[in-house]
């Protein structure tokens, strides 16, 4: 039964390859020398045996056939393996049929040679030039085509070949720069360090004896939150010239803080109230004896006080005198006094008003009451006061002989 079987199916075979030469002959001359033979031997339906010549050829036919699609196979294989297929993108970029490095070279051509272009960074006090690569925006061209190249090993030779062969392979890279490690923190440090002026504070400058106001300037610094935000996004849009913006910090002490200011004069013993930077008003004063000098240098008023008590000092001058006098007529510190940051250092209205224009008290700065009464109510705590050293002391020529523990104290505080 089983030589049977296969006489039958040698037999459809060899229908099939005969009906496959009839329909050939209908295109060729009937009578074509080889060709006719072979139709002849084709038409004349021959009577296999059932020995083992017929299988020897049908094997051999076959074994023939998958030789040679085996050879074009590979041959096919080879020569396609480092070749992208021709449905092959890159970013955008239509690389099909090229070899690696023909596929690098064009997708850098036209999308990563932009990133190399210059571009121009400035700000106030500072400029540079530089590119997109190098601020960090960036891409890895052949490891995009590597990836694109991949799938060509994918399968056995048959299955390449035949993929290949048919066309069905398609293959689409993203492909698009990104950021990395670059050099914009540098950049912008070199900006911010390029940008930067400190602002300048407001001073008082009595060089002269007498009170200048410098102004005070504001700083300039480079915005660094907004500057790293314009130049990435620049960058990443293509712009060839960013500008990075600049804040102008304000100084710390400004001219308004001294838009009054008491400047005391010792030696010549005036006192003069400055209003904006210009001479308001000018007062007789009285201050430290030669031997009990009032302190030079800037102090500020500490506390305003109306009604004062006055408070022994406890100094070799004061050892005979009362603990504390009271408001009143005869209080050394009259009816207001203000204190300065200078210790035990006061402006005070005095019963003693003969010492006015002299160098007569121990340190303190003395006013008439009405004078003291018209500058306390123009001036406030925090006011800041200069005392300068404009002479020397001028002695008292007319001093009074105190009959009470008051008026000694009055004398001489």
């Amino acid at each position: 039964m089983g030589s049977v079987a296969a006489v039958a199916a040698l037999d459809r075979l060899w229908k099939t390859f005969a009906n496959l030469v009839r329909s050939m002959a209908t295109r060729q001359a009937a009578g074509s020398g080889a060709f006719s033979f072979l139709r002849k031997r084709a038409l004349a339906r021959p009577h296999f045996g059932r020995g083992p010549k017929v299988v020897a050829i049908v094997v051999l036919c076959i074994a023939a056939l998958l030789g040679a699609a085996s050879a074009w196979a590979i041959q096919y294989d080879n020569r396609t393996m480092s070749v992208l297929p021709s449905d092959t993108v890159i970013g955008g970029v239509h690389v099909g049929g090229l070899r690696f490095q023909a596929a690098v070279d064009k997708v850098r051509s036209q999308i990563e040679t932009p990133l190399h272009q210059p571009i121009h960074v400035e700000s106030d006090g500072f400029a540079a030039d530089t590119t997109a690569w190098d601020m960090g925006l960036q891409m890895d061209v052949p490891a995009a085509v590597r990836k694109a190249m991949a799938p060509n090993h994918d399968g056995n030779v048959y299955q390449r070949a035949w993929r290949r062969f048919r066309g069905d392979d398609h293959r689409i890279i993203a492909l698009k720069p990104d950021w990395t490690t670059g050099s914009s923190a540098a950049l912008l440090e070199q900006a911010k360090k390029a940008v930067a002026i400190a602002a300048k504070n407001a001073r008082l400058d009595t060089s002269t004896g007498f009170v200048h106001i410098t102004p005070d300037s504001e700083g300039r610094a480079l915005d660094v939150d907004r500057a790293k935000s314009l130049l990435t996004e620049g960058v990443r849009r293509g712009d060839k010239q960013i500008h990075l913006p600049v804040i102008h910090p304000k100084a710390a002490v400004r001219a308004d803080a001294f838009a009054t200011i008491i400047l005391v004069r010792t030696g010549e013993n005036k006192l003069y109230l400055y209003k904006n930077g210009q001479v308001a008003k000018t007062y007789d004063v009285a201050t430290g004896q030669a031997a009990f000098p009032t302190p030079t240098g800037t102090f500020s008023i500490v506390n305003k006080q109306t009604n004062p008590t006055w408070h022994n000092p406890h100094d070799s001058w004061s050892t005979s005198m009362p603990e504390t006098i009271g408001p009143g007529p005869t209080n050394p510190l009259g009816t207001h006094a203000m204190a300065l940051s200078a210790a035990g250092i006061l402006i005070h209205e005095t019963p003693d008003v003969g010492s006015i224009g002299t160098s007569a008290s121990h340190g303190c700065i003395r006013m008439r009451g009405g004078d003291e009464l018209d500058l306390f109510n123009q001036v406030s705590t925090g006011t800041a006061v200069v005392i300068v050293n404009a002479g020397t002391a001028k002695a008292r020529t007319n001093t009074p002989n105190p009959t009470s523990a008051d008026q000694n104290a009055a004398v001489n505080y």
